[in-house]
């Protein structure tokens, strides 16, 4: 399989994954339906206003890493050795640990075993992408050094 083939395919998979969040968002404020097995099979109904104020706010985060996900594969068949593509991480790392840290305060008002586990999964991610946001800003750095030398 050829880079651009996958990287295409791994766009459209970004594409699609969008499409869900959003649309699973816009159902919460749509159906009466969604609401109810929230309210009645996830154990929401306490605090729903709190409930869907996290989901919201990490539905907002998952779209907004997705995007930036997608604007750096477009560059990965060019050039992805880019100050926007390392600029892209480190905004993906901060977004990931502040999704991270919203279910983190979840767990004190409503714990689940699966809010522990993302909270400690998007903290994780967050490092990770902060850790490629700097290595990516090296390889700017190298890249331009290495064009000024020859």
């Amino acid at each position: 399989m050829t880079l651009k083939t996958l990287s295409k395919i791994t766009r459209a998979l970004l594409y699609a994954l969008m499409a869900l969040v959003a649309a699973l968002m816009a159902a919460l404020f749509i159906s009466a339906d969604v609401r109810t097995f929230m309210e009645n099979e996830y154990g929401a109904a306490g605090s729903t206003v709190l409930f869907y104020a996290m989901l919201l706010v990490c539905g907002g985060i998952a779209l907004w890493i997705l995007i930036e996900l997608a604007a750096v594969l477009k560059t990965v068949e060019s050039d992805p050795f880019v100050e926007r593509n390392a600029a892209a991480f480190m905004r993906m790392g901060i977004a990931a640990e502040a999704a991270g840290l919203v279910f983190f305060v979840k767990c004190f008002f409503m714990f689940t075993i699966m809010t522990a586990v993302c909270a400690l999964v998007m903290i994780l991610s967050g490092l990770f992408a902060l850790t490629l946001g700097m290595v990516f800003r090296r390889a700017v750095e190298y890249k331009r050094e290495n064009e000024l030398t020859i």
